[in-house]
């Protein structure tokens, strides 16, 4: 290019030379376009009789090796990528009630899960039913009186870590004619795998375990290929597809969730049974303790554990909480997200059911003094040296 003007020279200067041996760690493609040899090769990867990339919200090669990545990890056929855990929740249900239709849902749904169907779907004219997921009974109901399109489940849910009964639940969906959705966010399919108990299609946010290290906002779908496909159409459409970056930060998470999922989860077990002990605490919230309503469910689900989170009932409600948190923590931060390696903590009433009704809160056992703690990595013993420090700060506010 030599005989080029400076002004060219600039624009064009330079060119990849792509390695003939693979790079041992997954490379960035940060890229918004590619170029095509000629127009046989346009209609080539246009119709897919080629492998190829065309614009970066169809989706890149750090998405689709993402994609595959969790497609293998789910025994799925397919997944697709989305620009966050609530995009992938989104194209699920809408190209699962593809205009019509009745939704049944967890009322346990996370608070962004709701707002969703409250603001957008019922005001869209689509019909919301919410069921108690663990109420088999009250499932089957709701089920045969409303006939919905969409059965919405969450494997584990927030904060108080009640486990759905996969297989009865998917089986109960399909009798009704309903495709199951379960998110699986907290579990990760280290620790579960829905479509293995019957579900159609599984949905994560990135952002929390798989990510796992607090920098990635985004999720993923998988299941057959057929609505998966779909569902991918309807998120490129809206341009909701993953970003190259996300979906690149996700797979170098997704290389140690194994490791880190065996750590949350023996961690979370240590913390909740200190918790057990403390007498400030009413109540425990975890499913490796054996006073919780699915300890015998999640221990056959669950055989590697249940993850992270530990919730907890402080007994003098919001005024504890309040003085529980006012500045005793060294190691754990306040964080309204959850999943990272690091241990956070957060209050539901303020953070992620802040959207629901106070009635609805209650109904659901989420009270003034209940506490979400997302347990990290750390060594357990500092972990729960730090929530000492905490409770002695809240008992000597009391005697003051």
């Amino acid at each position: 290019m030599s005989d080029l003007h400076p002004d060219t020279a600039a624009v064009h200067a330079g060119r990849l030379e792509i390695p003939s041996n693979r790079a041992s760690s997954p490379p960035l493609f940060q890229a918004s376009s590619y170029e095509f040899a000629d127009l046989e090769n346009v209609e080539e990867i246009y119709s897919g009789r080629v492998s190829g990339k065309i614009y970066g919200r169809y989706g890149g090669p750090n998405g689709a090796q993402l994609e595959l990545a969790v497609a293998e990890l789910e025994g799925a056929e397919a997944a697709a990528g989305a620009a966050a855990g609530m995009a992938a929740i989104d194209a699920c249900l809408a190209t699962t009630l593809d205009g019509a239709g009745e939704i049944v849902a967890t009322g346990e749904a996370y608070g962004g899960t709701f707002a969703l169907l409250e603001n957008d779907y019922r005001k869209r004219g689509f019909d919301v039913h919410y069921v108690d997921q663990c109420d088999l009974g009250a499932v089957r109901a709701a089920l045969e009186r409303h006939r919905p399109k969409a059965l919405y489940i969450e494997a584990l849910t927030n904060p108080l870590m009640h486990v759905a009964d996969l297989p009865a639940l998917c089986a109960l969906a399909h009798e009704a004619g309903a495709t199951a959705v379960v998110d699986a966010t907290f579990a990760t399919p280290v620790l579960v795998r829905p479509l293995e108990h019957g579900a159609d299609l599984v949905v994560h946010s990135l952002g929390k375990y798989i990510g796992g290290h607090g920098d990635v906002g985004a999720g993923v779908l998988a299941g057959k290929r057929e609505p998966v496909e779909r569902a991918r159409a309807y998120l490129a459409r809206r341009g909701a597809t993953i970003p190259h970056f996300e979906a690149w930060l996700s797979l170098r998470g997704l290389r140690t969730l194994a490791l880190r999922m065996a750590r949350h989860s023996s961690n979370a077990a240590a913390v909740a049974a200190f918790l057990a002990r403390e007498p400030s605490v009413e109540r425990v919230h975890h499913p490796s303790r054996s006073d919780h309503p699915q300890h015998d469910l999640a221990a056959r689900l669950y055989r590697r554990g249940t993850g992270g989170i530990v919730a907890f009932d402080l007994r003098d409600g919001a005024p504890a909480v309040r003085r529980f948190l006012k500045g005793h923590l060294q190691t754990i931060a306040i964080v309204h997200s959850l999943g990272e390696v690091a241990t956070t903590i957060s209050y539901p009433t303020l953070s992620s059911h802040r959207m629901l009704p106070a009635e609805t809160r209650r109904a659901l056992g989420v009270g003034e003094g209940t506490i979400r703690i997302s347990v990290g990595i750390e060594d357990p013993g500092d972990i729960t040296r730090d929530l000492v420090r905490a409770f002695a700060g809240l008992r000597e506010r009391v005697r003051a």
